[in-house]
């Protein structure tokens, strides 16, 4: 309940600006809205220092506050108006009035679907890196201190507890600004906030990570002890917060109900919104709510280039991602081009395995017979590999699949019945054919993938034979065998298994 002195100052004039009502009250001050008073009209929120705090340690942090709101005209950051003291000597700001909701109420009520609240993520770090790049660190960012307007365009407020990253800047001795006990709100803090360490703009990080977090999965990273601040504080500084993905698949396992209604509150269903989590988001926000400062995000530019990676499907900095992640990220921005080009590399690969033929027969030089089957095999295993892993997950590329499989086949073939025999040529044929046959299983989805599975495994069998006929057989063979032999037992397991 507002304090009823406070209150009371309803319809003073502050300035030149009339208190209308009380807006809000925090630890150090109460907040009206007020009118400017004169020839136009014009409505502003009025933050005033609470009476009875005004000794020197809560001046000069209204001072900070002061000082850190003149640095900074952000579209989303509430810019200062005005500012000075009360007739009784109270310090008082004058910012623009912000209507608008909480972060998280604003998105639930809307019923935001996952890229808006992403995008108006990405808003609030876009606000929080031009106060950093002005030496402020917030250090009390949470829902309440975010409010999204009707348009919505999110804006950051109350910089009470605002720490001046270069205080010298402001012509402040840098041991002024270390006011203690500094306070923070428990639920968004971070690991050094609660030891009590020096804050930079990590702080600020840890805390946009958490909102991250609750905006995507409906919960705190440690759901479980809100309501229990000891616990809160201890997991915060030791446990791993799970995975979002992971988070949401164990709540629709456990609390279907709950779930399907938090999916419904995004457009979409539990099990879709786990995996639109999974792997990308996942690993950005467990990278903004690493334990360790230095290992989180260098900026909050940084950490909104990720989420913008996230929306246009590019491939992420905090996952840093194998060359075959970064290949299926540009698969899927590129649809219908990789598709083409796939089937494009593999009428390639056959015109290579018609000139190792040509090569063999014109020259009769083992030597760049062997060079040419190097490279029409590295040409198969680097190249027709990859594009069938990354094509076989796309939807629609059913043609595009089976003509990559048919085409691999013909060319490898068409190798083997130029390879002489040649025992070193047969093994890496043979390994050749293992990987397509464990990529086609990887993706089987009925019988028919299955078979096809079987007969690249089998096609490979068949290769090794000369080799492993030979006293001192080939360990690169005898391991390749055995590898073929358990996959196609493992596929000939699945057929059985579906009949």
């Amino acid at each position: 309940m507002p304090d009823p002195e406070t209150h009371g100052r309803a319809a003073e004039i502050v300035g030149r600006f009339r208190l209308v009502r009380l807006l809000g009250e925090g630890g150090m001050g109460s907040v009206y809205l007020g009118e400017r008073t004169g020839d136009f009209k014009q409505t502003v929120a009025v933050k005033l220092l609470r009476e009875g705090l005004c000794d020197p340690s809560a001046l000069l942090r209204f001072g900070i506050e002061r000082r850190a709101l003149a640095s900074l005209q952000h579209p989303n950051i509430v810019q200062l108006i005005d500012g000075g003291l009360t007739g009784d000597g109270i310090p008082f700001l004058v910012m623009d009035y912000v209507e608008g909701m909480p972060l998280d109420r604003y998105c639930d009520e809307r019923q935001a679907l996952l890229r808006e609240r992403i995008r108006l993520m990405i808003q609030v770090l876009e606000a929080v890196d031009h106060a950093h790049r002005h030496f402020v660190a917030h250090c009390d960012l949470k829902f309440s201190n975010i409010l999204v307007s009707a348009e919505g365009q999110p804006r950051l407020l109350d910089f009470g507890l605002t720490k001046l990253l270069e205080p010298a800047r402001s012509r402040l001795d840098p041991q002024a600004t270390r006011v203690a006990p500094r306070p923070f709100t428990l639920e968004f803090a971070s690991p050094e906030q609660l030891q009590g360490e020096d804050l930079t703009t990590a702080t600020d990080l840890y805390s946009c990570g958490v909102m991250l977090y609750s905006l995507v999965t409906g919960t705190h990273p440690f759901e479980a002890l809100r309501d229990q601040p000891l616990a809160l504080l201890h997991a915060t500084l030791s446990a791993e917060p799970e995975e979002p993905s992971h988070r949401l698949s164990r709540q629709a396992r456990t609390e279907p109900t709950i779930a399907r209604r938090l999916a419904a509150t995004r457009g979409t269903t539990p099990a879709r919104l786990a995996g639109e989590l999974r792997g990308d988001l996942d690993s950005i926000v467990l990278r903004a709510l690493r334990k360790e400062p230095n290992h989180r995000y260098s900026s909050a530019a940084q950490f909104a280039a990720d989420l913008r990676n996230v929306l246009a499907g590019r491939p992420v900095e905090s996952r840093r991602g194998s060359r075959r992640y970064r290949a299926w990220k540009f698969v899927r921005r590129n649809r219908a081009g990789v598709i083409a080009a796939a089937i494009l590399v593999v009428a390639l690969l056959a015109g290579a395995a018609g000139a190792v033929s040509q090569a063999i027969r014109a020259q009769r030089s083992r030597a760049i017979a062997e060079a040419r089957f190097d490279d029409a095999r590295r040409l198969t295993d680097s190249l027709l590999v990859d594009f069938y892993a990354a094509v076989q997950k796309l939807d629609g590329s059913e043609a595009a699949q089976k003509a990559l499989v048919q085409w691999s086949r013909e060319t490898l073939e068409s190798l083997a019945r130029h390879s002489a025999g040649n025992p070193r040529v047969n093994v890496e044929l043979a390994i050749t054919y293992l990987r397509l046959g464990e990529l086609q299983a990887a993706g089987a989805r009925d019988l028919a993938h299955w078979t096809a599975a079987i007969a690249s495994f089998d096609q490979g069998l068949k290769l090794l034979p000369p080799v492993l006929g030979k006293e001192a057989a080939d360990q690169q063979a005898l391991l390749t065998r055995t590898k073929l032999l358990e996959g196609r037992s493992r596929a000939r397991a699945r057929i059985a298994g579906t009949q």
